[in-house]
């Protein structure tokens, strides 16, 4: 139903999390001068969290006649790709001492992840919205 507006913010948090997929998150410059570029794609536990959160968004939609339960895994949502933004930050900073990285930049595609929860907390205020909007024509009845 692609009327109501959390339906679009979910669907921006799912093309969100599959550009994370697509784009280099950190760049490094190794001790010998050479470059390299570290994704998403490079560990698994990352890349099954993201798709994971795709997966959950979009199953999320097909909820729309149940909204509290469209609620509940939003917020489960946001934790898991929370969970998700830490774990990226941690693996980098140990992948960064196991390989003996000198110097390196994070790159833009690191902060998909807030970008996401940021467009989570949307589709939850529009599933309230929604609620209260129900609610009032309940009233009226």
């Amino acid at each position: 139903m692609i009327q109501r507006i959390q339906t679009l913010w979910l669907l921006l948090s799912i093309a969100s999390a599959g550009a994370l997929c697509f784009f280099p998150i950190y760049e490094g410059l190794f001790l010998n001068g050479t470059t390299q570029v570290f994704g998403v794609r490079e560990n698994i536990f990352l890349f099954a969290g993201i798709t994971l959160i795709a997966l959950i968004s979009l199953v999320n939609i097909f909820f729309f006649k149940n909204r509290g339960r469209q609620k509940v895994i939003i917020l489960i949502n946001m934790l898991l790709t929370g969970g998700i933004f830490a774990a990226q930050y941690f693996l980098i900073e140990q992948l960064k001492k196991d390989i003996g990285i000198a110097q390196g930049d994070w790159q833009m595609a690191a902060m998909l992840p807030i970008f996401i929860i940021i467009f989570h907390i949307f589709a939850f205020a529009g599933i309230r919205k929604d609620e209260k909007l129900l609610s009032s024509a309940d009233r009226m009845r």
